[in-house]
């Protein structure tokens, strides 16, 4: 397989919202080549990959409105359900991906993906509980439930006693929403996309966005990609994150921006002019503290090192 399949099959499982484990071996007979399962021996680069984020929010209500338009700003996969047509069609949520209409006693019979995001605010506590007991049942990534401090202890203490363990029921943000005292449905719904974004960047994990996905298909011709593999201070660019360039510095996706980007542009545009059909693997390090920072236009210190690989 080469780099640039490993990385559109890749962009394929990330679609689907599948979390994606992936190794870039630096060394020996393979090196510079990719793997989905670990290599048996020499020095890699071991990477987790998050999937589209898949929300599943139960309930059609004022609340799941505002969410709505909130949560479309990111980068998911959102689908409403409720078990009244007129809360869940597409004349209500028309920014949705999905609306299902239908009994929340019959969730099970439905895939809504990989390790969802689910958010409980239905109208009322019996359905809450409903959808609380199968979102405990499933591979989850975040579960969240509206309503008082009185009513979650209840619904508690109701699961606890069918058998649903206490540290199952603690990972549950109930009341649901990062704090910040809204009480209106569009404050409530802001509390609860902040805690969504808290939740997922909590875990390190590398980036391949939907606009490096729409590189990859659309250049035929050969590209430069750069990663962030390590980086100290406070210098730009998260670990895990990635450009494409191609022939003409056009660039999908971002390091971080700023000088050192605009550096890794130039020698990337540079090596695709002078060195047509050459092959490209190799670890490059940037120094952004004293003379090496002021080398390159930049103040912000650290160092960062960069993985370049022709696709």
């Amino acid at each position: 397989m080469t780099r640039r399949e490993h990385y559109l099959e890749l962009s394929e499982r990330l679609r689907k919202g599948e979390s994606v484990n992936s190794w870039t071996i630096l060394d020996g007979e393979a090196k510079g080549s990719h793997a989905f399962e670990k290599p048996a021996k020499g020095s890699f680069l071991e990477e987790t990959f998050a999937g589209r984020m898949q929300v599943v929010v139960f309930g059609g209500g004022h609340v799941s409105l505002a969410l709505e338009k909130v949560l479309k700003t990111l980068d998911l996969t959102l689908t409403v359900v409720d078990d009244r047509p007129e809360f869940s069609g597409r004349e209500r949520f028309s920014e949705a991906d999905r609306g299902l209409t239908m009994s929340y006693e019959k969730l099970s019979e439905v895939d809504f993906g990989f390790a969802p995001y689910f958010i409980i605010v239905t109208r009322g506590h019996k359905d809450d509980e409903r959808c609380l007991r199968y979102a405990l049942s499933v591979k989850h990534s975040y579960i969240g439930m509206i309503g008082s401090r009185g009513k979650v202890a209840m619904t508690f203490e109701r699961l606890a006693a069918d058998g649903i363990s206490r540290e199952a029921l603690e990972e549950v943000h109930a009341p649901i929403g990062l704090k910040l005292g809204g009480n209106t449905p569009g404050e409530i719904a802001v509390s609860i996309a902040a805690e969504l974004i808290q939740v997922k960047n909590q875990k390190e994990r590398s980036l391949f966005s939907e606009e490096l996905e729409q590189g990859l298909q659309k250049e035929k011709g050969p590209l430069i990609l750069a990663t962030v593999i390590e980086k100290t201070g406070s210098s730009p660019g998260k670990r895990g994150a990635r450009m494409l360039v191609n022939e003409k510095g056009n660039i999908y996706g971002t390091i971080g921006g700023g000088t050192v980007e605009y550096t890794v542009i130039g020698e990337a545009k540079a090596f695709l002019a002078e060195n047509s059909g050459k092959d490209l693997f190799e670890i490059r390090e940037y120094d952004l503290s004293n003379e090496g920072a002021a080398s390159l236009g930049m103040i912000c210190g650290g160092h960062i090192k960069i993985l370049l690989e022709s696709l």
